[in-house]
């Protein structure tokens, strides 16, 4: 039973702000990534996940939000978990993947006041540093699964 000591240090703990991530993948293994106008790099579809959403969710509904894809949530599957600490803010991004489905890319919609541009990539692409990417994209291209960390000089652009 929790006292009013507990609630108290509870209440008192760090409050972390937690994002969700879709890589969606065709079966030519190119992977979708958006460019947000508010950040220098290319990263996968997703954002900040609202009260009471689960990453799955949040992951679900920033793809439909900032690319017009509807995905069904059963059709995620776990890939990593990113730990981005910078001097300001702790910041945990679960990210998953999905099939994008065959003529996906040509329902594409993007959300006209944050997305700038989407594209396919594949892993040599990201490798060969062609564009900047956000670290969940430069661990697909590298295979990185599970748990990773991430030391930023400044706060992460969630």
């Amino acid at each position: 039973m929790w006292n009013a000591t507990k609630k108290k240090w509870l209440a008192s703990l760090p409050k972390r702000i937690s994002s969700a991530a879709l890589i969606l993948e065709n079966s030519a293994q190119q992977a979708l990534i958006v460019k947000a106008n508010y950040k220098p790099y290319w990263t996968f579809p997703g954002g900040i996940i609202d009260p009471g959403e689960t990453p799955k969710e949040a992951a679900v509904r920033e793809v439909y939000e900032e690319v017009g894809l509807k995905v069904p949530l059963g059709e995620l599957s776990f890939v990593a978990i990113i730990d981005r600490k910078s001097s300001i803010a702790q910041t945990y991004q679960f990210v998953f993947k999905a099939k994008l489905k065959p003529g996906a890319i040509h329902d594409i919609v993007l959300q006209a006041i944050e997305i700038d541009e989407c594209a396919l990539v594949t892993k040599t692409q990201v490798l060969a540093g062609d564009r900047e990417y956000a670290k969940a994209v430069r661990d697909w291209a590298n295979d990185i699964t599970g748990y990773s960390e991430q030391q930023l000089g400044k706060p992460p652009l969630l």
